[in-house]
């Protein structure tokens, strides 16, 4: 019994060391707490939607079917661009794969959710990155001005990509700063925002806005709020960063306030029935852009971790099918190519169906040409 005892003692020792880790983040408090506390959007001791959710835990089948997808997912086609070789005036978007990445405007280098990492969890080894799309290291990464976080889930807020990148202001949610701060980002750096709020820099103006989903970085969930944001340019530019969430009335409110948007990044991937009210499927993707009254749709969310049991390329292939009749612009780049925002003109290969299969449904049309490779 005093053997079993020391076992046991010696696995909770382990697991309260492990979970002190810093990449866990830390929970609001003192004045970052109190300023939380008067939050409208914090009530009965968490963060709500403005529409209700309903998120079920997946059961053990889903759970099985999203690791063989891990698992059975192809090499990916990509790309790799130099950043620091970017003109610094050009205006550019590189894309990172899953939710991140890169833009220039206006002279400002600014970068969203960036998770470099191989994997997007606490969890060693899963979900892994799928082959191919590890492109770019936060060593890669030039000195940006706004650093965005939209939420503090493992796949959006990474602490081994933060803690080695340069930047000056590090824009999230209210609350997520304390992740931030635990992992050894200075507090004079980082801006955090409550839903409907605005604040301007240089010339940039940069709205928070509300987004329909949920937090937990360790026990409690919704201790920290999630948030997409509008940017606009001094050149009144508007770009629209949607972050995680479901499908909802305020993308119209927002188009209706702040449209037409210039380009919106939207999530685009890890949807199933038992989470539909925090993640979109591809309809409702393209439905959320024509609410926005958004010219460019670049759709995100996909094409390097599998969150969802449904086929890697399956999310971006609907949305390409959905286009007939649509009045915006489907910007479709492969990870690392270099996309010039502006350019109207600029086109995209269907690179996703260069590689492993594409939905079944979907096999005559399969573009079976060889994506060059840098």
């Amino acid at each position: 019994m005093n053997i079993i005892s020391k076992a046991i003692g010696v696995c909770i020792i382990s697991v309260v060391a492990y979970l002190s880790h810093p990449k866990f983040g830390a929970v609001p408090r003192g004045g970052r707490l109190a300023r939380i506390l008067k939050s409208q959007n914090y009530k009965n001791g968490e963060f709500r939607n403005r529409e209700t959710i309903n998120s079920a835990h997946p059961p053990s089948r889903v759970l099985r079917k999203i690791i063989a997808v891990n698992q059975s997912s192809p090499k990916i086609p990509s790309r790799y661009t130099r950043l620091d070789s970017l003109d610094p005036q050009a205006d550019v978007l590189i894309w990172f794969g899953h939710s991140s990445y890169y833009i220039q405007l206006n002279g400002k280098r600014i970068i969203v959710d960036p998770v470099l990492s191989e994997v997007s969890s606490p969890i060693p080894n899963f979900p892994n990155a799928y082959q191919g799309t590890s492109v770019y290291q936060p060593k890669d990464i030039p000195h940006v001005n706004f650093l965005f976080i939209t939420h503090d889930h493992y796949d959006h807020l990474d602490y081994n990509t933060i803690k080695l990148l340069k930047f000056d202001f590090a824009i999230c949610p209210l609350g997520v700063g304390a992740h931030l701060e635990r992992f050894g980002v200075k507090k004079a750096k980082i801006i955090e925002l409550d839903w409907d709020e605005v604040i301007q820099i240089d010339g940039f103006k940069i709205y928070c806005l509300t987004a329909r989903h949920w937090s937990r970085r360790r026990y409690h969930r919704n201790q920290t709020l999630w948030a997409s944001f509008l940017v606009e340019t001094p050149t009144l530019f508007k770009v629209y960063i949607g972050g995680d969430g479901g499908y909802g009335s305020h993308f119209k409110g927002i188009g209706d306030k702040y449209g037409p948007i210039d380009v919106a990044f939207l999530e685009n991937g890890q949807y199933n029935e038992n989470w539909a009210n925090v993640h979109m499927k591809p309809e409702e993707t393209v439905q959320a852009t024509n609410d926005l009254r958004a010219k460019v749709l670049v759709p995100v969310h996909f094409a390097k971790f599998s969150l969802a049991p449904h086929t890697w390329n399956d999310s971006i292939e609907r949305t390409y099918q959905l286009m007939k009749g649509q009045q915006f612009r489907l910007v479709t780049p492969m990870i690392g190519e270099a996309v010039r925002i502006k350019d109207d003109h600029q086109k995209f290969k269907t690179w996703w169906r260069t590689s492993g299969k594409s939905l079944a449904s979907h096999k005559s049309r399969r573009v079976k040409t060889q994506m060059k490779q840098d």
